[in-house]
């Protein structure tokens, strides 16, 4: 590192802290030391024998092992004299040659008051963007109904006319995909309530496998269920079968109908803590009790093209999409759905070697029927 360069890091006015792949501290700066002064990290040191210690050490040594990491991550971890300290920071991979060295965090201090007025105004903005969706929805949707009325009626009479019939025919195709676009808007921008009951994660996924197979009869779908026997996780079934639903539609469309598309089942452990991501209670490997706990593991890997590297970070964004006839809803969806069962979704892809979807979710989360 030059001269120049260790100034610019030394006098940052945030903390950082790099961390290679094995999870040794490669370099930690003056104030993000003065800031983790309550759990002092030094340079040298091993982050994953100390992932027990608080919720930014176990974010950190679980990040090395994801491929997707959250771009804001909120914690509280144990301040000086027994105050809890609310940390705000984030994640950005290590690179020093081609490939994934490590991972990268750059942290602030961040105050209570800080903390409430930007919670209240993301509030407020969320709110806002709610009303204006279904404000939009209702103004767009009375009009495309009357056109779709109007057109019914034009169809009736057009029958001998058969230009005029196929104008009109492509007309009533596009005000349902107008009414298909808003409702998955409004989908999106709805708050997720679930529906919590116990059920068969392995028989769920044989289900909606079994769909997708007569809708894509060119492709190969399989499943490997690594336990062999049931695998049971608390959730809303209707939006847990959603959201893996979106997941292998978009496997399959991207190996255009005609790949193959394995699912594995099967179950890991992992520390688990309530942080916030992006300024909302979510889960980074979620859960409440700050213990080892068990997670069910869902892997969905295809032999497609893959995900450029230049837009990967995109495609968890709502409205990005790559396809024609995309809304780009669909997987930012699927992860609205699994962070709201407290659990994670990540992702990692290879140009010319597919994509591989990765869900996990707290086998013990909530309380199903």
């Amino acid at each position: 590192m030059s001269h120049i360069e260790g100034a610019i890091l030394s006098s940052f006015r945030a903390g950082i802290v790099a961390i290679r792949s094995d999870g040794t501290v490669a370099y930690i700066n003056p104030i993000g030391a003065k800031i983790l002064e309550g759990c002092s990290l030094r340079k040298g040191e091993n982050i994953h024998p100390r992932s027990g210690e608080n919720v930014f050490f176990r974010v950190l040594s679980e990040a090395l092992t994801m491929n997707y990491l959250p771009t804001r991550v909120e914690a509280e971890l144990p301040g000086r004299d027994g105050e809890r300290q609310s940390l705000g920071f984030t994640l950005a991979v290590l690179k020093e040659s081609e490939g994934k060295d490590g991972i990268c965090a750059f942290f602030k201090d961040l105050t209570q008051v800080e903390m409430a007025e930007e919670s209240e105004n993301l509030k407020e903005r969320l709110m806002m963007l709610g009303q204006m969706a279904a404000g939009l929805a209702h103004e767009i949707r009375n009009p495309i109904a009357s056109i779709g009325v109007h057109a019914s009626i034009l169809r009736s009479h057009l029958s001998e006319n058969e230009k005029l019939l196929s104008s009109v025919k492509m007309m009533s195709q596009e005000i349902e995909k107008v009414d298909y676009i808003i409702r998955e808007c409004l989908n999106f921008v709805r708050p997720t309530e679930l529906e919590l009951r116990q059920i068969r994660v392995d028989r769920l996924l044989d289900e909606i496998i079994a769909r997708m197979i007569a809708l894509y009869p060119e492709m190969d779908f399989s499943m490997q269920n690594a336990v062999g026997g049931e695998l049971k996780v608390a959730a809303d079934t209707a939006l847990l079968e959603q959201a893996l639903t979106n997941i292998l539609v978009n496997a399959a469309d991207a190996c255009h109908g005609k790949g193959t598309v394995t699912v594995f089942v099967g179950t890991s452990r992992h520390f688990t803590d309530a942080v916030r991501l992006n300024r909302k209670v979510a889960m980074i490997l979620p859960g409440h009790s700050g213990k080892e706990e068990d997670f069910v593991r869902i892997h969905i890997r295809d032999n497609g093209p893959g995900i450029p590297p230049e837009i990967q970070d995109r495609i968890f964004v709502p409205f990005f999409t790559t396809k024609k006839t995309g809304t780009g809803i669909g997987l930012p969806l699927a992860q609205k759905i699994v962070h709201a069962h407290g659990g994670v979704l990540d992702m990692n892809s290879e140009v010319g070697k597919g994509t591989e979807f990765i869900i996990k979710i707290p086998m013990r989360h909530g309380s199903g029927r």
